[in-house]
């Protein structure tokens, strides 16, 4: 007989994610059905015996009529066992087709931008067993390859903290077994019997807790495997990769001897993080560009907005200047363009300055030397008369304001370089 969910269970699985601050601080992303309920409350059980506490955040899609009776409802249950709530509400038109992704992915974003903006690094989800083993099939139908079948991870990094998902090896049927034992009702929300959806055709088909435990053993499986490639390829790019503050790289010429599938991993994270790219790039492009390295050939070559280019000590990395947006103007003393953050001293005015590409233009005079091709897609600060300040390289033009010198840019990639490795339930 399988163990039943309690605090103590709950403590053996968060405790794989430690360590955390003191008196911490979780959110919980909350639908109302029985597997998000069973979760928030594990969670504030958690987080009270560590003298922290746990914001229940619930996304009001409005695809249905009841959705915002149903979000309040959540409220209430909630209130009477004091867990902070906030309602969360996806505006703008929604599609008109492939719906389930769409709001899965709007309701990430918008959970995610919550905690941003509360400061809370550590967001959980409830997906359980039953939904690991529906992202494999799923993958397995579309022919996914081997990272894709390691399915869903425990635990996934983010810019702004990470999200959690500690009940991915349990079985649904624990979560009901606990709110049922507590008394507390939970909402069925009947999109999830609506056969137009692919997972909920899926599900039918893995009704048999055999099939599903099978399911979720080949994503371990496969999970542990994912998880020492990435470790190898995190090896290789320490080694043999440099990442420059002003949003270059330089890959040491000896990366051509790595093998081939460690080779490839680690030359797509490098484009994927100088390129900004929410996407690596693969297949036959991303061979020829491998080709180019290892054939020791002179010139440059291009992708995923990014421009590689060949040096004595091995290549350059740059981001394409053509690739890149407009220029942006500061919020206060912080202005947010492409992968950088720039902040201005508290004590200056941003009036008519923004920060954008320093482009093709004439070389600014004194400023640093840069290695060729770099300069376009140098993040600059610009006023009315032109390029005023590149913060990277500490530059500020002559005659300008001096607080300019305390303007600091920081850089902030879509995705790392070597993200943390990864997680398997």
């Amino acid at each position: 007989m399988t163990e039943a969910l309690d605090a103590a269970v709950m403590a053996r699985l968060m405790a794989r994610f430690e360590p955390f601050e003191p008196r911490p601080v979780l959110a919980v992303g909350v639908s109302g059905g029985a597997d998000s309920l069973a979760l928030v409350l594990l969670a504030d059980l958690w987080a009270r015996e560590r003298s922290g506490r746990v914001l229940a955040l619930t996304v009001d899609h409005g695809l249905r009529r009841e959705s915002a009776g149903e979000a309040h409802q959540v409220g209430s249950w909630l209130a009477t066992r004091g867990i902070a709530y906030e309602i969360v509400t996806w505006r703008g038109p929604k599609p008109s087709s492939g719906v389930q992704a769409a709001a899965r992915e709007a309701r990430l974003c918008l959970l995610a931008d919550r905690c941003r903006k509360a400061g809370i690094l550590h967001l959980m989800l409830a997906h359980h067993r039953g939904d690991q083993a529906e992202t494999v099939a799923l993958r397995r139908e579309d022919a996914s390859g081997p990272d894709g079948l390691a399915a869903m991870p425990a635990e996934t990094p983010a810019g702004w903290g990470r999200v959690l998902r500690p009940l991915l090896a349990q079985p649904k049927t624990k979560l009901t077994d606990f709110l049922s034992a507590l008394g507390q009702p939970w909402i069925e929300d009947p999109s999830n019997r609506d056969e137009q959806h692919a997972r909920v055709r899926l599900r039918h088909r893995i009704s048999a807790e055999a099939t599903e435990s099978t399911l979720a053993c080949a994503a371990r499986d496969d999970g542990n495997r994912r998880a020492q490639r990435e470790a190898a390829v995190a090896g290789a790019l320490a080694r043999h990769v440099v990442l420059h503050d002003a949003g270059w790289a330089s890959i040491a010429r000896d990366f051509v001897t790595l093998p081939d599938d460690i080779a490839r991993r680690g030359l797509s994270r490098t484009i994927v993080t100088i390129g900004n790219l929410d996407y690596p790039p693969r297949g036959e492009r991303l061979d020829r560009l491998l080709a180019y390295l290892r054939d020791d050939r002179r010139g440059a070559r291009t992708l995923g907005d990014c421009r590689i280019v060949s040096t004595k000590d091995g290549w350059l990395v740059a981001r394409e200047s053509r690739s890149l947006p407009p220029d942006a103007s500061f919020a206060g003393n912080t202005a947010a363009w492409d992968r950088f953050l720039v902040v201005l001293p508290e004590d200056m005015p941003p009036r008519d300055l923004h920060v954008g590409a320093m482009g093709s233009g004439p070389r600014p005079p004194g400023l640093p030397a840069v290695p060729g091709g770099i300069r376009p897609s140098l993040a600059v600060i610009r006023d009315l008369d032109g390029v005023v300040a590149v913060p990277h390289l500490g530059w500020v033009r002559p005659g300008a304001d001096v607080r300019l010198k305390g303007a600091v840019a920081w850089t902030f990639p879509r995705q790392a370089l070597a993200s943390a490795e990864f997680a398997v339930a």
